[in-house]
Formats: structure tokens, C-alpha cells, sequence
């Protein structure tokens, strides 16, 4: 990579990116602190925003720089995945906003006051709220909206096709993504260690016929913790990672086949 000395870009850690006034309004005001989110680490989120627009807008990916002879390809990709990277951000700065995340109290209130026969949808609300209290703020809403989406279904385990299923087809591309995130393997171990607490497991199959947030029985439970050294950069790789699954999301090739 090749750094570039001019003032339309800014360095962050050797790495070129775009200056923070190029951001989505959203970032502009949680890098100024004018809008209400809980994260307690702000800068590093804009920071990783303010890189991540410049390498989708600029190509400033492997597939140019381990393969020159693609480089006249640089200009269509910038314009695409500019474009999708852009959104990626707007979606994202307004998930980290407070007013996006569950009212948790709430979503357990209801489904206790439905009776014995909604003791599964206790458990998921139960275990968003233990997931909340992992990890707060610093994972954006659909985190946890897309773990309480069983108890808004027929029954907690009946399962969704990801992108042919109408019923949430709104939510798509936001719980798709952070389902993919999942491949950082820490997150995903804590998400199913505080699940097997309640007898639960989830389970996400990454192909065309995905369920959006699919539950089903686990045989035990077990724990699982965060090394305190590594927590924050596991964060940091789930987010970037829901990022790019966000943006690559409608590109990715699917087919009624595999439902």
C-alpha cells in the first residue's frame, strides 16, 4: 500500500483513510460527542470507519495490490463499493445511536405476562439481556435484535430462509451481516456459551436458505470468557467484520435451490 501525502487523506496507524469530515453525519457527530451512544471507546469506532470508507472508495483492497494487472478494474470497483461502503456506514451510525437498542425490560415484561406456555421466549429475552450485559454498547443494535428475533416467530425454533422469507426481509442485510461477523470465534463462543445457559444454542448456516437467527436445543452448558488482552480487538473484528458482510451482502450469489 502506498501512502499518499496530500490533505484530502488522513493516516491512521500507517494506513491511509479519509478524513472525518468525510464521514456520514452520524460519525461526524460521535466523533465530536453530540449525539447520544454508549460507546466507550468512540474513537477507535471512528477511526475504523474513517479507514474502511477510504479502502472501499479508493480499491485499497489485496485484490489490487496482489494483482497489478487488475488495477484499470480500480475505478468500477471504487465506484460500487464506494457507494456500498457509504451505506454501510449510514446504517451503522445509526445503529450505535441508543434510541436503536431493544428496551429489554419491556420485551421481558410482555413475554413473562403471556404465561408458561412463552417459557421459550423468556429464555431469549433472558439471554439478550445476559448478552447486553457483556457487551453493552459496544456492539451495535442488530446485535441484539437479531438474537431476540425467535421470540417474534410462531415458535422460538421454527426457522426462516434468509433471503427469500418475506416476513423479515427488512432486516435482512443487517442480521445477515452480523450473523457473519460470528466468524470472529470469540464472539461467537460467548454468544453460545451465555445461550447453552438456557438450554439453547444458535445457529446461522451462511447459505441462501439461512435462518436469520435459527434456535435449536444444546445438550449442555458451558463456559466461556473474553481474554480481558483481547477483548477489544475481538470487538473491533466483529464490527469491521459486520461491516464488509454488510456492504458485500447484495453481491454475494444465491439461489432457491439450496432452500
Amino acid at each position: 500500500m502506498q501512502l499518499l501525502e496530500c490533505p484530502p487523506v488522513a493516516v491512521i496507524a500507517g494506513e491511509n483513510a479519509v478524513h472525518v469530515s468525510q464521514l456520514p453525519s452520524t460519525w461526524q457527530d460521535i466523533a465530536k460527542g453530540s449525539t447520544s451512544v454508549g460507546l466507550s471507546h468512540s474513537q477507535s469506532y471512528v477511526e475504523m470507519a474513517q479507514l474502511f470508507l477510504y479502502k472501499l472508495e479508493h480499491g485499497d483492497v489485496d485484490l489490487f495490490s496482489d494483482r497489478p494487472q487488475l488495477a484499470h478494474l480500480i475505478p468500477s470497483f471504487s465506484q460500487l463499493f464506494g457507494q456500498l461502503a457509504w451505506e454501510t456506514l449510514e446504517f451503522f451510525g445509526q445503529d450505535f445511536l441508543k434510541d436503536s437498542y431493544p428496551n429489554f425490560a419491556e420485551i421481558l415484561r410482555d413475554v413473562e405476562s403471556k404465561g408458561t406456555e412463552y417459557a421459550n421466549e423468556v429464555k431469549v429475552a433472558c439471554i439478550a439481556i445476559d448478552l447486553f450485559n457483556e457487551f453493552g454498547y459496544e456492539l451495535p443494535a442488530s446485535f441484539y435484535h437479531v438474537h431476540l428475533a425467535p421470540i417474534y416467530r410462531d415458535h422460538v425454533f421454527e426457522e426462516r430462509a434468509l433471503r427469500f422469507d418475506q416476513r423479515d426481509i427488512e432486516h435482512k442485510r443487517a442480521w445477515d451481516a452480523i450473523l457473519h461477523a460470528g466468524k470472529v470465534f470469540a464472539i461467537q463462543m460467548k454468544v453460545q456459551s451465555i445461550a447453552s445457559k438456557y438450554g439453547f444454542t444458535y445457529q446461522h448456516g451462511c447459505g441462501c436458505n439461512s435462518h436469520l437467527s435459527s434456535i435449536d436445543v444444546s445438550s449442555g452448558a458451558f463456559e466461556y470468557e473474553l481474554s480481558p488482552e483481547k477483548r477489544q480487538r475481538w470487538i473491533r473484528s466483529f464490527i469491521w467484520t459486520a461491516w464488509y458482510e454488510y456492504a458485500f451482502f447484495a453481491i454475494v450469489p444465491n439461489t432457491s435451490y439450496l432452500v
